[in-house]
């Protein structure tokens, strides 16, 4: 292969075998027919010097999570290497989609590949018109795959079925039959009300439509403990996601008008909506980066479910107008953007976050707003469920920012206290890793002689069956005790480990930033206390800030003389 310029990138070689078994393509051999096509393909190749071997054993082909191959695919985006040799395109990858992405990796990074023994690689025009056509493959599966689950969608909406998963509050799931889809018998759930939650589900819907506020919705479930089905405190976020849900909502004229004004599609003729049942909406919600996020209307599909509406279509529609009312008034926020303690100071009462709470429009004589501290459970319960005092927030900030800087000085108790967890050789690794190491390869010696005995299981004679079986018992329980040996040695000095880290960090911050601490911004200020400390708490009298890093300091408490009431 010629090349107009020098690229002094490596030549990588990447061979997979899905297990040991001293049979077929070893990786060895993969490596070996690799060598040889490189040699045809790239000119003045020094196969000592310039090839990178990457080997994954063990590994099956279905996803990339292999650590060879992700070792290979760092290097390629360090810029180190130039092409990419393979024995065939399944020990690659077998997931089309998967390969189709490596495509478009390589391609970015000007790396080229090609197959030892099919006619697969991105060097000429007509290997990366292969390529193209495996990219649009991959993109028909996507869509076809995406269609199959519409109609699945759709089928599913016939039943008016539950799913499964976590049950609304007011509902449990119940099996009533056994259904017939695609040829394949399946168990049929629907949902059945529990009466406290039912009574619940009503409250709010009925609090909502008097009260007209999430805000004053939330404040009301405080005061009259009225908590979610695991016992914790509605959240403005919590009562709105039981509030916009259609399963609530009673099939009747009102649902169907509004569904059909949005646009949704109804799948259910109108005479299903019978004034009794609820409404089942499907594909409603879509998993993106690791979070459940809510559709778009218009890509639901709205069916009659077997289960008991609770709420009328009149009362759920006027809900939803409430709600889309106050969603297009911005939500005032009762705090100062100026509080340092934000987010860290808590009330020692009840455990809540003191919230930052302005005074008019009173000013400080150095300009700044004057505001207190108060507790947010405090405000939210109007006062019913703590009584804590609220503190002078600027007094109490000032207060906590000048006994962090006098403890982060060389001379304070805080100071000497990380720098002896620093300098001591609390970390004993080094002398546990050679023994870990020899461990684990006994372990993984262990493993590569039970994958050969379960090879040798179908080749042998019956009457040596139990022999095998025995055997591999003994390695596996063999490993077992291998594994606790390995636990044992890394868990000891987790502790002082652990430590010693945190002290060398916190060291480092206070050496770097705490001299220009008032020069720093508002948002890493309270980032540097947040890696300083634990905790700070108060009771309306004092300030109590917990450190990290020293175990055996005391907490400081410090009166805060700040017009407490």
């Amino acid at each position: 292969m010629k090349s107009t310029k020098q690229d002094n990138r490596k030549i990588a070689i990447y061979s997979r075998k899905s297990k040991f078994t001293g049979k077929g393509e070893s990786t060895h051999n993969q490596i070996e027919t690799c060598k040889r096509k490189i040699e045809l393909t790239f000119d003045n190749v020094d196969l000592e010097n310039d090839i990178i071997i990457y080997e994954d054993e063990g590994y099956t082909g279905y996803n990339t999570n292999r650590p060879a191959f992700q070792k290979m695919l760092k290097d390629i985006r360090d810029k180190k290497i130039k092409a990419i040799a393979f024995y065939k395109l399944d020990r690659i990858s077998r997931n089309v989609s998967d390969f189709s992405s490596l495509v478009i990796e390589l391609d970015n990074y000007d790396v080229s590949f090609l197959s030892a023994t099919e006619s697969i690689e991105n060097v000429t025009p007509s290997g990366r018109a292969m390529m193209f056509m495996i990219s649009v493959f991959a993109q028909l599966e996507r869509d076809t795959i995406a269609e199959r689950i519409r109609d699945n969608m759709l089928e599913l909406a016939k039943t008016g079925r539950w799913l499964g998963g976590m049950t609304p509050t007011g509902y449990k799931s119940e099996q009533i039959e056994n259904i017939t889809v695609d040829g394949k018998k399946r168990k049929l759930y629907k949902l059945s009300t529990i009466d406290n939650e039912v009574r619940i589900v009503k409250i709010l819907f009925d609090k909502m439509r008097e009260l007209k506020s999430q805000t004053k919705l939330e404040t009301y479930t405080i005061q009259h403990d009225i908590k979610t089905k695991n016992d914790k405190a509605y959240t403005r976020w919590g009562l709105k996601n039981i509030l916009i849900n259609p399963v609530y909502a009673i099939a009747d004229q009102d649902t169907l008008d509004y569904f059909r004004n949005l646009g949704v599609e109804i799948y259910a003729d109108e005479k299903e909506f019978d004034g009794i049942h609820g409404l089942m909406v499907y594909n409603k919600t879509e998993k993106k980066k690791n979070q459940v996020v809510r559709k778009d209307v218009n890509d639901w599909i709205v069916a009659v479910g077997k289960h008991k509406g609770i709420i009328s279509g009149k009362e759920w529609v006027e809900v939803q107008d409430l709600l889309d009312r106050n969603s297009d008034m911005k939500y005032r926020k009762p705090s100062t953007s100026n509080a340092l303690l934000s987010g860290i100071l808590r009330c020692s009462h009840c455990g809540s976050f003191m919230r930052a709470k302005l005074k008019n429009k009173m000013v400080s004589p150095d300009g700044r707003r004057v505001f207190d501290y108060m507790c947010e459970l405090k405000d939210k319960s109007r006062k019913q469920k703590c009584q804590c005092k609220n503190i002078n927030g600027l007094e109490a900030d000032d207060l906590v920012m000048q006994k962090i800087k006098e403890l982060a000085t060389p001379t304070s108790k805080f100071y000497k206290a990380l720098k002896g967890l620093s300098t001591n050789t609390f970390n004993k690794e080094d002398k546990n890793n050679e023994e870990v190491k020899a461990l684990k390869s006994l372990i993984y010696k262990n493993e590569t002689a039970i994958n050969s005995l379960l090879d040798k299981i179908k080749y042998v004679d019956v009457s040596l069956l139990d022999d095998i079986s025995n055997e591999i018992k003994k390695l596996k329980e063999t490993n077992i005790e291998l594994e606790k040996q390995i636990k044992s040695l890394t868990n000891t000095n987790y502790d002082e480990i652990s430590d010693k880290e945190t002290a060398d960090l916190l060291l480092n911050i206070l050496d770097t930033y705490f001299t220009s601490f008032d020069t720093l911004d508002l948002n890493t200020k309270r980032n540097m206390i947040k890696l300083l400390v634990s905790s700070i708490t108060t009771d309306g009298e004092d300030i109590t800030i917990n450190f990290l890093g020293a175990r055996n300091m005391k907490d400081e408490t410090f009166p805060t003389g700040a017009n407490c009431k």
